[in-house]
């Protein structure tokens, strides 16, 4: 029973961390090139946060019971709180996790823990996993080409069409990191009107009290990056996510984005990419969720 009353503190700080933590890569590139300012770029994302969690949040429940077979409040206080010590420390030594990779992996070791088995939902989410890196390094590859044999013309222009385009993309790459990390979240806990406000006051307290570190990195990196890379990356990633929430499958917003990112990147014949950070940001793809999964199953 006291699991049910801690369940709404426990999706707040869930809320509160993922917000906060993932804001700068929706809003990296707007406030790094100066097109927003931080605060009205740190506002437009929790709008947009807010939104897709509002609007199509509510459709991960259908995630939610296809892998676990029958959720409790101690089991769901359970996944958040393992969820939040995972992502907190995972956070202080700075390794590459994806929250909802962690928790998919949590639903899936719960459930064995209780007498359940792999349903094929598991294996769906999987193929989805393995498949949408390779679509957005695809895409964003072809997509910066195409945008850049284009680039001929009035300079100041293309710009401004760029970073008009920069703020549409952030808005969206924020909404669909709302639909469907944060909707997996507030899933576990049960959505009302009550949790879903709450979670909205999370998602504004994150972003604008625990982004700082995040924010500060992330938007001076991407701002050494072209404008077309930048919006290339956020459009891969707004449509993949888009795309997976539609099918209720959880997808890792940063997983998409940095695939992008680096098929992006290697677009360029004339640069060159290191690859290891990047082999870096995979090996956590494949860790996380068995970290998840062991941290349901035994724990």
């Amino acid at each position: 029973m006291w699991f049910q009353a801690f369940l709404p503190i426990l999706t707040f700080v869930a809320v509160a961390l993922v917000s906060g933590n993932n804001l700068s890569a929706c809003v990296g590139p707007v406030i790094g090139s100066r097109t927003l300012s931080k605060r009205a770029g740190i506002l437009l994302c929790a709008l947009g946060f807010s939104m897709g969690l509002a609007i199509q949040g509510p459709s991960m429940t259908a995630s939610l019971d296809s892998l676990l077979s029958s959720p409790t409040s101690m089991l769901e206080g359970e996944i958040l709180l393992i969820a939040i010590l995972v992502f907190v420390v995972a956070d202080l030594i700075r390794a590459p996790i994806s929250l909802s990779m962690c928790l998919v992996g949590l639903f899936v070791g719960l459930d064995v823990a209780n007498g359940g088995s792999v349903k094929l939902f598991t294996f769906e989410i999987v193929a989805m996993w393995a498949a949408a890196p390779v679509a957005a390094i695809a895409l964003a590859f072809y997509l910066t080409r195409i945008i850049n044999r284009r680039s001929n013309g009035d300079i100041w222009k293309r710009v401004r069409a760029l970073k008009l385009i920069l703020i549409l993309l952030a808005f969206s790459t924020s909404y669909v990191l709302g639909a469907n990390t944060l909707g997996l979240i507030v899933a576990v806990g049960g959505f009302s009107p009550l949790s879903l406000l709450i979670a909205i006051a999370a998602v504004f307290v994150g972003s604008f009290l625990l982004s700082g570190g995040e924010l500060k990195r992330v938007s001076q990196d991407l701002f050494l990056m072209h404008y077309s890379n930048a919006t290339v990356t956020l459009l891969t990633s707004t449509v993949l996510v888009e795309l997976a929430t539609l099918f209720n499958i959880p997808l890792s917003n940063t997983q998409v984005l940095s695939a992008a990112l680096f098929g992006s990147g290697v677009s360029y014949k004339t640069k060159v990419i290191s690859v290891w950070p990047f082999l870096i940001i995979v090996s956590g793809w494949i860790i996380t969720p068995i970290l998840g999964f062991a941290a349901g199953l035994f724990l």
